[in-house]
Formats: C-alpha cells, sequence, structure tokens
C-alpha cells in the first residue's frame, strides 16, 4: 500500500466531489481495491466527456499530459495526466473509449457505467470502483502481464 497514492486520491476525490463529478476508479488500483497484490503505478479513473474542463481548471497547475484523442499499448480513448506529488494519474473520458484485443486485434468499446459504481476503500477512502467482472472483462481483452497476473489474483479471490 502506498501513501503516495493514498494522498493523490484523497486530494483528487476531494476536487472530485467538490465539483459534483462522478467518476470511476478502474486499471490497477481498482484491482488492487478488489483484492489484487500488485504495485499500484497510476491512478486511471474515468469522468464524463462534459466534466473534462471544470475538472481541468482545477488542476491544470499537474497537468503533464494534455487532455487529446491517444491511441496507444492497446487503447483508444481521450484522456489527460497529472502529476501530484510524483504520483501519475490518468483522466479518461468515458464516451468513445476502444480496447483493442490482442487476440484478433478487434475493438471493443468500454461502457463506463457510473450507476454500477461499487463504493469501495482504498486505505479508508472510500472510491466508485469498477464492478470486477467488467474490470476482468476489459483487462481479457488487452491481456497485458500486468492484467494477467490482476486476471489471476481476481478469479483466485472470487474463487475463495
Amino acid at each position: 500500500m502506498s501513501d503516495r497514492v493514498k494522498d493523490a486520491l484523497s486530494w483528487l476525490k476531494g476536487i472530485l466531489e467538490s465539483e459534483g463529478i462522478d467518476y470511476q476508479i478502474v486499471g490497477g488500483l481498482a484491482a488492487i481495491i478488489h483484492g489484487g497484490s500488485r504495485e499500484v503505478a497510476d491512478i486511471d479513473l474515468y469522468i464524463r466527456n462534459s466534466d473534462a474542463n471544470k475538472l481541468l481548471t482545477r488542476v491544470s497547475s499537474y497537468l503533464s499530459k494534455p487532455l487529446m484523442r491517444y491511441a496507444e499499448y492497446g487503447w483508444d480513448l481521450e484522456y489527460f495526466q497529472l502529476i501530484y506529488h510524483s504520483q501519475k494519474i490518468e483522466i479518461g473520458l468515458s464516451q468513445e473509449t476502444r480496447i483493442q484485443s490482442v487476440v484478433d486485434g478487434s475493438w471493443h468499446r468500454l461502457e463506463i457505467d457510473f450507476s454500477k459504481s461499487m463504493p469501495l476503500c482504498y486505505q479508508g477512502i472510500e472510491v466508485p470502483v469498477i464492478p470486477k467482472d467488467e474490470l476482468i472483462r476489459y483487462k481479457r481483452l488487452l491481456n497485458r502481464e500486468v492484467d494477467i497476473t490482476d486476471i489471476q489474483e481476481l478469479t483466485l479471490n472470487s474463487a475463495l
């Protein structure tokens, strides 16, 4: 468990909630919250496209990658990146996000349903998290080494 992640998550949660911005934690942090054990590299989350400018106004001094469409590492999405006290935070826009399957190269739309978020805790901080089955589904498409590790741990924890 990382104090750097905890501090950045607490800071960001305060801003998001003060602005009334719905968000959903995904990626490695979501895997940890659901019972995984690997170290968190970055904080990944989604917000609605319509909330991007409102959030950017509040966090612009921490911006390390501008808001734009990126197609990289099996992803095709709009996002921006922040660095808060050396913690990387990637904030994706929920509409028009696609993931590429490593099996056949096909693209799949990632649907972020904020109403299905699960209120779970990371080091005492309650945040809305992607449901475990949806997390596993998209990690199976990407199938990177970190995804395989997360899937193994999350499915093992489900079987216990």
